[in-house]
């Protein structure tokens, strides 16, 4: 049996794509494996939704965490 490896990078098309793939004859069998987001994807959606703090020295980050 040979694999075929397709990246989608807009989940919201997954499960159409899943569907088209699997009425292609001949596929046998349609696996989803999600990859983990690493610490870096993870920060840039951080930054692109918005989720980032500003301390203007320790002291102020600290008071921040505290409250």
């Amino acid at each position: 049996m040979t694999q075929l490896t397709v990246s989608v990078e807009d989940v919201s098309m997954l499960d159409q794509i899943r569907q088209a793939i699997s009425m292609l004859r001949g596929v046998t069998s349609v696996t989803l494996k999600r990859q983990a987001k690493t610490g870096m994807d993870r920060a840039i959606d951080d930054i692109k939704n918005g989720r980032v703090y500003e301390a203007d020295s320790v002291e102020d980050l600290i008071k921040q965490c505290k409250a």
